[in-house]
């Protein structure tokens, strides 16, 4: 029996996770799937898909498995001294007797057919919930009681040494109350139920019974952070650094992956696009990243940073760069235009100098007029002539 007891634990420690070992029926479970775990005086009792296990344990290692099997899957368990109370699926309660595992119907006539959540003993009686109702009933006496509730959700909030564990969005998590974030262990672990043993934590999954070390537990929370997940230019993934494209329409997608941040449809972006004259501020939500486009010719800055539903902000920026070209370079027009203008400017230099040129030729032909004038004067000033039409006769 020791044999074959160790030959279990090292199956289930080939199926372990770290800081998980798991107990599957490779290692005497009577079913993998298990719904519900009970501490017992000497005992831990597991309730499965096709029956019930006590399982006999030596410090945090089981060297013995038990079985009673069901027809159906055992959803509830309740400890209460000789006996187990055992809720099972569509046939109600039963009393289990431990010194021979008999079974022994409780109330068929109010609970039976009907599926079993939890069972709480009572000083002298029982309380049964099922879905959406809350039966409690006394021992020795045909009057019960039934009210209508909620029956919450299994929701653990485990601490234990230092570290708490959480489900987030069903899945069984670290939480870091510092950033209010999660990190899920490797695997993905949806727990029904947990049992506080040896230092460490029964949980109850439908992929067996996993037993959780808070000692082996290597997940380190660091700091609030964004990162580029991929970066998509009119639908095809590229680079998204210093982009120099040329004059076109562009369509601009970036997504994004997150730490300590929790999921993205908890996350908001906001960012903002200066093109140097323009300042654009806007949020996105994070889970559908940032689309951007309708941008004209320029350079552009784009900075993003990301905030959680807690008011969580990552401790980094990113910044990314990308510049569209004006649309005439490159382009024959520029160089007409360039030509054209070119050969404006020299018709209008030409104009102007033409221009400036004919009115220096009158002012110099004046002046040299104006100077022969001049000299024929003095020429015939030293001889007494006069001018003919200035003689009298």
């Amino acid at each position: 029996m020791r044999q074959l007891t160790f030959l279990f634990f090292l199956v289930s420690l080939c199926v372990s996770a770290n800081p998980f070992t798991v107990y599957t029926s490779n290692s005497g479970l009577i079913h993998s799937n298990v719904h519900c775990v009970e501490q017992g005086e000497k005992y831990i009792w597991i309730g499965t898909n096709a029956g019930i296990n006590r399982i006999s344990f030596k410090g945090s290692v089981p060297i013995q498995f038990s079985k009673r099997g069901t027809s159906v899957p055992v959803t509830a368990l309740e400890d209460d001294g000789e006996v187990i109370w055992a809720g099972l699926k569509g046939k109600g309660v039963y009393q289990m007797l431990k010194k021979n595992y008999k079974l022994i119907g409780f109330r068929k006539d109010v609970l039976g057919g009907k599926e079993i959540l939890n069972i709480e003993r009572l000083k002298k009686g029982l309380i049964v919930f099922t879905p959406g109702q809350k039966f409690v009933f006394s021992f020795g006496k045909q009057e019960y009681s039934v009210s209508t509730i909620n029956f919450e959700k299994y929701n653990p909030n485990i601490e234990i040494d230092g570290k708490i564990i959480k489900n987030n969005e069903g899945v069984l998590s670290r939480f870091n109350p510092e950033t209010k974030s999660f990190r899920p262990f490797k695997g993905t672990i949806n727990a029904r139920a947990h049992l506080n043993w040896k230092n460490g934590v029964l949980f109850a999954t439908a992929k067996g019974l996993y037993l959780y070390n808070p000692n082996n537990d290597t997940i380190q929370f660091g700091s609030p952070k964004l990162e580029l997940l991929n970066f998509q230019l009119n639908g095809a993934d590229t680079s998204a650094t210093e982009l120099e494209l040329n004059w076109d329409d562009y369509i601009f997608n970036y997504h994004f992956q997150f730490e300590e941040l929790g999921s993205p449809n908890q996350i908001t972006l906001f960012y903002t696009l200066n093109d140097g004259s323009d300042l654009i501020e806007k949020t996105a939500l994070a889970s559908e990243g940032i689309e951007i486009r309708g941008l004209g010719h320029g350079t552009y800055q784009l900075e993003v940073r990301a905030k959680n539903h807690n008011g969580i902000e990552s401790k980094n920026t990113l910044n990314y760069s990308f510049s569209i070209a004006n649309p005439l370079r490159d382009s024959i027009w520029l160089y007409i235009i360039i030509i054209v203008s070119i050969g404006l400017w020299t018709v209008i230099v030409i104009s102007i100098t033409k221009a400036k040129f004919k009115k220096d030729m009158r002012v110099l032909e004046d002046a040299l007029l104006e100077k022969t004038n001049k000299l024929n004067q003095i020429e015939k000033s030293k001889y007494g002539l006069v001018d003919e039409d200035k003689v009298h006769i």
